[in-house]
C-alpha cells in the first residue's frame, strides 16, 4: 500500500466501514432518547444521561489517539470498539435504573469513540494524495444511516421502544464483519521524542485552531436536542414512526448530495468563509424547526439544510485538521477535534436542552437556543485567518 495512491478495493473496504458505523449512528441518534422514555425517566434525566454519556467522548478520542500514535496502529482499537459496543448493547438491554443505565450508556460512549476518529485518520492516510476521494467515500456513511433511518422508526413499532439496544446490537454486526476486513498502512510508532508535545500544543494554540475549535463547539452545541429530543419532538406533533423515518432520511439524502460536490467547493472557497455559511444556514434551520415544524413541507426544508449543517461543515472541518496537523499529529489533532467539540458540545448541549425541554413544553424555546448558538458560531468561523497551506 503506498500513500501516494488507493485501489478500488481498498475503497470499498473503507466505504463498508463507514456504511456499517453510519447505519448503527442512525438507530443511535434519533431512538435512543425514544428509549430512556420508554423506561419513564423524565426529560431532565434524559439530558443528563446523555450528558453523561457524551463526557466519556472528552476523555475517549485522545486516549485512544494517544494509544494509536504511539502504537502506529489504529486498526485493533477500531475493532476492540466495535465488539465491546456490540456486547455494551446487549447488556443495556437488561438494565433499567438511572445508575446502571448511565454506566452502560457511558461505557459504550468510550469504546464507541474509538471507531470514528481512527477511522477517519486510517482513512485520510490511506487516501494520500487523493483527498479529493474523501467526499465520495464518506457518502456511503450517509448511504448506511438513510437505509436504516427508513426502516429503524418501523422496526421501533413493531418491536416496541424497549427493542432498542437489541436492534442496535444486529446492526453491529455488519459494522464488525467490515472492520475486520479492513487494511491500514504501516507507520512507525511515535516513541517519546524530545519536545513532542511541545510541537502539538504549538499547532492547538494557534488562533485559526482556537477560532475553528469554537466555532465547532457552538454547532454542536447546537445540535443538541436535534440529537436528543428531535423523534420525540416530532411524535409529540403527531408524526407517523414511517414519516419521523423519512424526515430523518431526507436529511441525509441532502447530505450524500453534499459530499459528492463538496470538494468542488472547498477547492474554490476558504474554508472559513464555508464554515460561516454551514454555522449561518444551521441557525435558520434551527429556527425553522423551533416555531414551523408542524409544518411539514417547513419541516422538510429544514432537514434539506443539513447539506450545510454536517455534510459541507464536517468535509471543511476534514481538510482544515488535515492540514493544519502534520501526519504524526493526525490522530490526535481529529482527537481533539471529536472530543472537545462533539463531546465536549454535545454534553453541554444535553443537558442544557434537558432542562429547557419539560417534557416537550419548552421545545421551541430549545431550539431557539440552538439557533442563537449556531449563529454566535458562524461569528467564530469568519475568526479562522487565512493560512498559506490551506489555500
Amino acid at each position: 500500500m503506498t500513500t501516494t495512491g488507493i485501489t478500488k478495493q481498498e475503497t470499498m473496504r473503507l466505504r463498508w466501514a463507514y456504511f456499517g458505523y453510519f447505519a448503527v449512528l442512525a438507530m443511535i441518534m434519533p431512538y435512543l432518547a425514544v428509549f430512556l422514555d420508554a423506561l419513564n425517566f423524565t426529560s431532565r434525566e434524559i439530558g443528563e444521561l446523555i450528558a453523561i454519556a457524551t463526557m466519556l467522548r472528552i476523555v475517549g478520542p485522545p486516549a485512544w489517539a494517544m494509544y494509536c500514535d504511539l502504537k502506529g496502529k489504529r486498526l485493533p482499537a477500531i475493532r476492540l470498539g466495535v465488539f465491546v459496543t456490540l456486547g455494551l448493547f446487549l447488556a443495556l438491554s437488561q438494565v433499567t435504573s438511572f445508575a446502571g443505565v448511565a454506566l452502560i450508556m457511558a461505557l459504550i460512549s468510550l469504546f464507541w469513540s474509538a471507531i470514528l476518529p481512527q477511522l477517519e485518520a486510517v482513512t485520510l492516510n490511506t487516501l494520500g494524495q487523493e483527498q479529493h476521494k474523501y467526499s465520495g467515500i464518506r457518502a456511503s456513511g450517509s448511504l448506511g444511516f438513510i437505509v436504516v433511518a427508513v426502516v429503524a422508526a418501523w422496526l421501533i413499532d413493531w418491536g416496541g421502544k424497549t427493542s432498542f439496544p437489541l436492534l442496535a446490537a444486529a446492526l453491529m454486526l455488519p459494522l464488525a464483519i467490515s472492520v475486520v476486513r479492513l487494511r491500514e498502512q504501516v507507520q512507525e510508532p511515535q516513541q517519546a521524542k524530545t519536545g513532542p508535545t511541545s510541537k502539538i500544543m504549538h499547532n492547538i494554540l494557534k488562533r485559526q485552531f482556537l477560532a475553528f475549535m469554537a466555532a465547532n463547539i457552538l454547532l454542536q452545541l447546537s445540535f443538541a436536542p436535534f440529537y436528543a429530543f428531535f423523534a420525540l419532538y416530532l411524535t409529540q406533533l403527531g408524526y407517523a414512526p414511517f414519516t419521523i423515518g423519512t424526515i430523518l432520511a431526507l436529511g441525509v439524502v441532502a447530505e450524500v448530495v453534499m459530499f459528492i460536490v463538496a470538494s468542488k467547493l472547498l477547492v474554490r472557497f476558504r474554508s472559513s468563509r464555508v464554515l460561516a455559511v454551514c454555522l449561518g444556514l444551521t441557525a435558520l434551520r434551527w429556527w425553522l424547526v423551533a416555531d414551523l415544524a408542524m409544518v411539514w413541507w417547513v419541516l422538510a426544508l429544514s432537514q434539506l439544510l443539513h447539506a450545510f449543517s454536517f455534510a459541507l461543515q464536517h468535509s471543511a472541518a476534514m481538510k482544515f485538521l488535515h492540514r493544519h496537523f502534520p501526519k504524526s499529529q493526525q490522530g490526535r489533532g481529529q482527537a481533539i477535534y471529536i472530543s472537545v467539540a462533539w463531546g465536549g458540545g454535545a454534553a453541554i448541549g444535553a443537558w442544557v436542552s434537558g432542562i429547557t425541554w419539560q417534557e416537550g413544553a419548552g421545545a421551541s424555546f430549545t431550539y431557539t437556543l440552538a439557533a442563537v448558538a449556531a449563529l454566535i458560531g458562524m461569528f467564530c468561523a469568519f475568526g479562522i485567518a487565512r493560512e498559506k497551506a490551506e489555500q
